[in-house]
């Protein structure tokens, strides 16, 4: 044990003022090994007694940037900003007996920090153990108890530093407040010349209208154009989000055609700015959509993207359409009518055939192309109206099933659960996943009666489960905003679980991140009534948006379910494993657990699994099956278990 591990007692004669504390083994061996036991921990500790800080761990040390003999032999209320934290503390920590919690503690240069703690138990009377660690939510957004001064947000710089995509954070006064390293790339200028100024004395910038599209104009010394970008809610109330097109690259085009991918991914030609992951997901969108779609950009409809339907429809590869403005698919593009004024169009096929389509115009939300408008329309042997009306009776004519997608501990290889996920047989399309028609059913009004469905049907099923140990395998149902914002989710879920027989704890219902940014007071009180109840929520493909984080602290929330595509990155993007880490981080503080959706590989399952993410699901573990086929694997994987 080290000279500096002790401050317990002072013994006499010691008087080197390079070495004032000597080891102490007065009270047996054995305290020295367990001091010595407390270097090995990343958490600081601090040990006190009689409000004096007895001894305190090098990681206690780093926390409060300060020296052991800074802090050991001192009283305890210097290691807080004023006598009223340091009297808040002690009533919490020696009266009131708080296990956990948040403390405000100062560092030196007059500066403050939060910090997590955990109260050991008491060692022996008048003696008291506390454990610390680095409080991120509340330095991020915790108000300050005792001082007006403002909290310093550091999770969301620290978020948005690990994206690629430039973003600027601004605050309630209109100051830059944070801009990654992608921003200042596109921007051309420097941390320090912008961040903490105000945005309109750095640039120009033209806030767009109330009832506009949400694009911000910026207009930055020494550059030539303006810079469209897209205005998105804060972290904070008040606060807003500028993401910029990312800083323009050089494409070399290949001098050979360039043969249509194998994919069924939505393409776009190359273009400076373009394979952006803002408008990877905007593609994605479409993508397996039965319907043609195009993105197109300007007042001519100029085509930057296509999917496969498309191609089919019209003859031209996606590459050929990506040439093209919608008024060359057109036999007469100039009859008076705007471009993008939906209606009935006559359309003309490569090989020269015309047919006449009902067109769908509306504007979409692109950082790359600003303005973007998707054009889509009916298959000519099959019309859109005829589409959604199948669509409105495929309850009525027993067109629906629910597939479910098991939900594994990577711990031991056991089901926990299987999410239901909803599945039309369409007549002459087949087989359709939900994803491709939730657009159609979201404008027919289906998505309420298509949800009170599922979850009967979801909730039928899974009160027939167990595995072989005799546990019960709790059932997910995905739940639309509108499903919680019109009628009475609450009591529909009661009569789901009444009719089926299944107990409200085996039922998870997975909610859009969006509901997060609501402040409909009766939407929290059926979240309420939900809990009440005993069903378990959780937020569903979290991370993708830019959800406040202080939020979650006012729902009866049980987990945060990882977004797909962000855990398909992991092992390929080092930003994206920041923030999966991140969002872990955030969760434990939160007591909320971390679950992932979409895990292919056993590189991303270990990554997770060191995370303390151990709740996957994914191509990994199993694809969708039907109710049939996942009761079997069920009861084939308990056997096995059993075994």
């Amino acid at each position: 044990m080290t000279a500096q591990m002790n401050a317990a007692r002072r013994p006499q004669g010691n008087e080197n003022p390079e070495e004032p504390f000597i080891p102490d083994f007065s009270e047996g061996a054995e305290t020295g090994l367990y001091l010595a036991l407390f270097e090995l921990l990343d958490e600081g500790l601090i040990i006190t007694g009689d409000e004096v800080v007895l001894e305190a761990n090098s990681a206690a040390c780093r926390l409060l940037e300060r020296d052991y003999r800074q802090i050991a032999g001192k009283p305890l209320a210097d290691l807080f900003p004023s006598e009223r934290d340091f009297l808040d503390a002690r009533a919490r920590l020696f009266i009131q007996g708080e296990m956990r919690g948040s403390l405000r503690v100062s560092l030196p240069g007059e500066r403050h920090r939060n910090l997590r703690f955990v109260a050991a138990a008491r060692i022996r009377p008048g003696i008291h153990a506390l454990i610390l660690s680095a409080d991120v939510i509340a330095e991020a957004y915790a108000d300050a108890p005792f001082t007006d001064a403002a909290p310093i947000d550091t999770l969301w710089p620290r978020l948005a530093a690990a994206l690629e995509q430039p973003v600027i954070v601004i605050d309630e006064q209109g100051r830059i407040a944070a801009a990654n390293t992608a921003a200042l790339g596109t921007l051309g200028l420097t941390r320090g010349s912008i961040v903490g100024q105000a945005i309109d004395t750095c640039m120009g910038i033209e806030w767009p209208a109330a009832d506009a599209a949400p694009v911000a104009r910026l207009t930055v010394p020494g550059r030539r154009a303006d810079i469209a970008a897209r205005v998105l809610p804060g972290p904070k109330p008040d606060w807003r989000l500028l993401v910029l097109p990312p800083a323009e690259r050089t494409t070399v085009r290949p001098e050979a055609p360039v043969q249509a991918p194998a994919t069924n991914r939505i393409v776009q030609p190359a273009t400076p700015g373009a394979g952006s992951s803002a408008d990877d997901v905007l593609e994605r969108m479409f993508a397996d959509s039965p319907l043609p779609t195009l993105l197109c950009e300007g007042p001519t409809l100029h085509i930057f993207a296509a999917n496969n339907a498309a191609a089919r429809v019209y003859g031209y590869s996606r590459e050929a359409l990506c040439t093209m403005c919608v008024g060359d698919l057109r036999v007469c593009p100039g009859d008076g009518r705007k471009p993008s004024e939906p209606g009935i169009w006559q359309h003309r096929r490569q090989d020269g055939s015309t047919f006449d389509t009902d067109i769908l115009t509306y504007p979409v939300q692109s950082a790359c192309h600003p303005g973007a408008t998707v054009v889509m329309h009916d298959l000519p042997e099959a019309p859109l109206m005829a589409f959604e009306t199948r669509l409105r009776h495929a309850v009525d004519l027993d067109q629906l099933e629910v597939h479910f997608q098991p939900l594994i501990d990577a711990r031991n290889g056991s089901i926990r659960g299987g999410e239901a996920l909803l599945r039309w047989h369409h007549p002459e399309l087949g087989l359709i996943p939900f994803q491709r028609f939730a657009g159609v059913a979201r404008d027919a009004g289906q998505l309420i009666r298509m949800g009170d469905w599922v979850l009967h049907a979801a909730c039928a099923q899974a009160a027939d489960w167990t595995r072989a140990d005799g546990q019960a395998v709790r059932v997910t149902v995905n739940v639309a905003i509108e499903q919680m914002l019109h009628g009475d989710l609450a009591e529909r879920v009661r009569h789901a679980l009444a009719a089926s027989g299944l107990p409200a704890a085996q039922l998870e219902l997975d909610l859009d991140e969006r509901v997060l940014k609501d402040e409909n007071t009766p939407l929290l009180t059926t979240l309420n009534s939900l809990a009440e109840m005993g069903v378990q929520l959780a937020i569903d493909d979290f991370g993708r948006g830019l959800a406040s984080i202080p939020r979650l602290k006012r729902y009866p929330l049980r987990a945060l379910k990882l977004d797909p595509l962000l855990v398909g990155e992991v092992g390929v993007r080092e930003d994206s494993e920041a923030i999966v880490e991140a969002i872990s981080s955030m969760a434990g503080v939160l007591g909320l657990e971390v679950l992932a959706r979409g895990v292919a590989g056993e590189a991303q399952q270990s990554f997770l699994s060191a995370l303390g993410c151990h709740l996957q699901q994914g191509p990994l573990f199993g694809q969708p099956m039907t109710a049939d086929a996942f009761r079997a694997y069920l009861q084939q994987t308990g056997a096995r278990k059993a075994q």
